[in-house]
């Protein structure tokens, strides 16, 4: 059916419901692939949200509830009424969040229930995007959702991903995860909502994934879903697409920790790919944490990042410079720095690679070195992190680790995104205070537990 068709139907159905609720109706909003210009018959649902001015009958709600189901007896050449999804409901109700009464029509049913919580993806597109075709048209009503709510929207798809769709069926659906991953990729990064396939169209232009193969049939199959439903050699590929999906969410996973690295490891990206937690440890961000059902050694750490931008530029005081110095030196300068910790100057030369990253600042009067920084680059995904930052205990309060800091984050910028530095949280020496000074921001906290602690 043309265009005209489904707008017809969008028409008829709004009308039909406002009949059902005898005027009562303060607006009707279209949202989802309907309003993004991305409507596919054959795929797509259509993205109603009906908002009444009183609450709504017991009567009303019986007959909203299968009004798809009558519409569609009484037409049954039209294939719209019956993909029309979404909820009707009180308007005071929906904005509080908390319900007496709605109509839920979904995918693979309707009810009359209580209980109706938007998905983040959902609000945002009625927020931005979201169409009225009845009643007022003010999309002022609703608070889109945070950027952080999005980014935990996209962290909860993420889980989903590597939960449900490790095995995929023969469905048109199973390539969607493909577009929904690279719709999540541009949700992370733009702080916005696409259309899917503007998205998977979007990815292959700016090559996001590494393996294009996958995505690009997708596009295809979306763009005209009718041509490919049924084909057996479609549904061999996409019961064998589980694989590919998981790889596109392994670039997911990577965009989720860029855009909160704090809140998504405890560790650098890097060491999170390599470190493997032992049994007897466990790791816990603060709003994970119960410190009532904590039963072993709790010792909390902070992680920040910097965007690396508006850097300080603090000068290096007298009578201090910087020095060149190896491995042996930097070793035996952290041992003198800290009672706790030991390393060798093999175990610094694998942590960190670059020379230009090694800095190391000298008591000019006595040639001592005094203050010393180490920092790192992952190329996967630019990211930057201090390894590093020590001054002798005799020596501080003088500026120097301020200047180290800010040096090392001069050296990284243009080469990395951002940067992230961890340490502990109860640091005698508050090394907090330096890292807010020098810029660092979003400051998590971690729990590491020892012996028996709650299961990671």
């Amino acid at each position: 059916m043309p265009d005209m068709c489904l707008n017809r139907s969008i028409e008829r159905m709004a009308d039909r419901i406002a009949a059902v609720l005898n005027g009562d109706v303060h607006s009707i909003w279209l949202y989802g692939s309907v309003v993004l210009d991305d409507f596919r018959p054959g795929w797509s649902d259509i993205d109603l949200l009906v908002l009444t001015n009183h609450r709504i009958t017991d009567d009303q709600a019986r007959e909203l509830v299968a009004l798809r189901q009558t519409m569609t007896e009484a037409e049954p050449d039209n294939p719209y009424y019956r993909v029309f999804e979404g909820i009707i409901a009180e308007k005071a109700e929906y904005l509080a969040g908390s319900f007496t009464r709605l109509v839920y029509w979904g995918t693979t049913g309707q009810r009359i229930t209580d209980s109706f919580r938007m998905d983040a993806f959902s609000a945002y597109e009625l927020a931005k995007y979201g169409k009225s075709v009845f009643g007022g048209d003010d999309r002022g009503i609703f608070v889109p959702p945070s950027a952080g709510e999005m980014t935990e929207a996209v962290r909860q798809h993420y889980e989903a991903i590597r939960k449900y769709a490790v095995r995929t069926d023969e469905k048109l659906y199973s390539c969607g995860w493909l577009l929904d991953i690279a719709r999540c990729v541009f949700t992370l990064r733009d702080h916005d909502v696409m259309a899917k396939t503007q998205a998977g169209i979007r990815a292959l232009s700016e090559h996001i994934f590494p393996d294009e193969a996958p995505l690009k049939r997708a596009v295809e199959i979306r763009q005209n879903p009718m041509a490919y439903r049924g084909r057996d050699d479609v549904k061999q590929w996409l019961k064998e697409l589980g694989p590919a999906v998981q790889r596109y969410a392994d670039v997911l996973e990577r965009e989720l920790y860029c855009a909160d690295p704090c809140r998504a490891s405890s560790l650098s990206y890097r060491k999170t790919k390599r470190v493997v937690i032992p049994e007897h440890m466990s790791v816990l961000r603060e709003d994970q944490f119960d410190a009532a059902q904590c039963r072993g050694t709790d010792e909390p750490y902070f992680k920040m990042v910097h965007r690396l931008s508006e850097i300080p530029c603090p000068d290096l005081p007298a009578p201090f410079a910087v020095v060149r110095a190896g491995a042996p030196e930097f070793a035996r300068h952290i041992g003198e720095c800290y009672t706790d910790e030991c390393i060798t100057a093999d175990e610094l030369d694998d942590c960190a690679r670059d020379p230009g990253l090694w800095l190391a600042v000298a008591d000019t009067a006595n040639g001592r070195i005094v203050a010393s920084g180490i920092a790192d680059i992952d190329p996967d995904i630019g990211e930057g992190s201090l390894e590093w930052i020590q001054v002798s205990p005799d020596y501080r309060r003088r500026g120097l680790g301020r200047y180290i800091v800010c040096e090392l984050l001069r050296r990284m910028s243009g080469k990395a995104r951002f940067a992230t530095v961890s340490g502990k949280l109860n640091n005698p020496d508050h090394p907090l205070e330096l890292y807010w000074s020098c810029g660092f921001t979003d400051c998590a906290t971690w729990h590491v537990i020892r012996n028996s602690g709650p299961a990671r």
